[in-house]
């Protein structure tokens, strides 16, 4: 079988947005043979449209970059966008028909932008597509408005597709009461399970690790340090490790504030997935404070890794986070926080969590052969779907 993959996100440049859309990608091509597209602006462009091409772990990737548009007037600015935006993908996929010879289907990933090059493939040339939704901006605690036309084209992509995969049933339940209807299956993000593997070993203090953008909106980053903050008056048998991308500088400033700066809390920056999975090994415990998510990549990689997780209850995390892994808390409530972060220092000493156990439940639901195989059956259903 051979896929296209589209997707709104996917990495490019530099950039990491779409990382988990990448590793699906990567799963299917383990059965089939895959092809990526990607386009986004570049204002570093020096032609209207730039392509590149690689593959990247068997999946054919092209990302195509069209010239950033600043005009002055706002209408005709959208509108030269669209055009640029419309005529990468057509770029884009000449190149991909001159590499697979034919595509079986497609598989969209995030319903709007990218999702309109998929319908109109579905209204010329009769194509069949899924859609996999990862976004958290449909989640009553994103607050977020939609445009007018992302309002109709979302609406339109989800009527045009043969399915949609989300990856919690939180997610699911969010898009249909945005009135996007449609045959919903369930398809976790996947985790590289010969590469997130149970590494522990007793050491001294213990080590609670973060993953994430540092978007504080999102994370809630101040959340969690004035937690911290709290527990190192308490105790002093742990140390916070907080990892990713983003403006670290006011998280930072409030960490010195509050005196617990490279003492009970230390920052680093953004990481491969082999450099996680290495900092995964030496730690005990993920912890995470969101105000919003779906299904966070990282507490698959790090059940992978044996670890409990310590997190927020929202989204499709309850779905997967009990007694027996990890601790949920309410968004929001620092006091739950910092008694979850007692629990878990506590649970930890006792040693508490069976780190085979948790890997186990990983492989199980989210190994790249797991998802490979649930995909290839939605395909299959889609394709003799006449």
């Amino acid at each position: 079988m051979k896929i296209l993959f589209l997707s709104s996100w996917y990495p490019s440049r530099g950039k990491h947005l779409g990382n988990f859309v990448q590793k699906h990608a990567e799963a299917i091509a383990l059965q089939s043979e895959v092809a990526a597209l990607f386009i986004s602006s570049d204002s570093n462009c020096k032609t209207k449209y730039e392509s590149e091409q690689s593959t990247i772990n068997k999946v054919f990737t092209v990302n195509v970059y069209y010239k950033k548009v600043n005009h002055k007037v706002p209408l005709l600015s959208h509108g030269q966008r669209a055009w640029r935006y419309l005529h990468a993908h057509k770029i884009g996929w000449q190149i991909v028909k001159a590499q697979l010879g034919k595509v079986d289907i497609i598989h969209h990933n995030i319903l709007y932008p990218a999702g309109i090059f998929a319908l109109i493939l579905k209204w010329l040339h009769g194509y069949k597509y899924i859609v996999s939704e990862h976004s958290t901006e449909y989640l009553p605690s994103n607050t977020k408005r939609f445009s007018l036309a992302r309002r109709i084209g979302g609406y339109m992509i989800a009527k045009g597709a043969s399915c949609i995969t989300v990856v919690s049933e939180n997610l699911k339940n969010a898009m249909l009461r945005h009135g996007l209807k449609s045959n919903y299956e369930l398809v976790y993000n996947v985790v590289d399970t010969d590469l997130f593997l149970p590494r522990h070993t007793d050491k001294g203090k213990f080590k609670l690790i973060h993953i994430s953008t540092f978007n504080d909106r999102h994370k809630n980053i101040s959340g969690m340090l004035r937690a911290i903050g709290r527990l190192a008056q308490q105790r002093n048998d742990f140390e916070c490790w907080l990892v990713g991308d983003g403006d670290l500088t006011p998280h930072i400033a409030l960490s010195k504030e509050l005196g617990i700066y490279n003492s009970a809390v230390f920052f680093d920056g953004i990481k491969t997935s082999a450099e996680i999975a290495q900092i995964m090994g030496s730690a005990d415990c993920l912890f995470m404070f969101s105000n919003y998510e779906n299904l966070p990549v990282v507490i698959v990689e790090s059940l992978a890794c044996g670890l409990p997780v310590l997190s927020s209850d929202v989204g499709g995390i309850a779905e997967h986070i009990t007694e027996s892994n990890g601790i949920l808390v309410p968004a929001g409530d620092e006091d739950a926080l910092l008694k979850g972060f007692n629990t878990m220092l506590d649970n930890l000493m006792e040693k508490k969590y069976d780190a085979m156990a948790l890997r186990d439940y990983a492989v199980k639901n989210f190994s790249y052969l797991e998802v490979s195989k649930k995909f290839h059956h939605i395909y299959s259903q889609a394709l003799n779907n006449v």
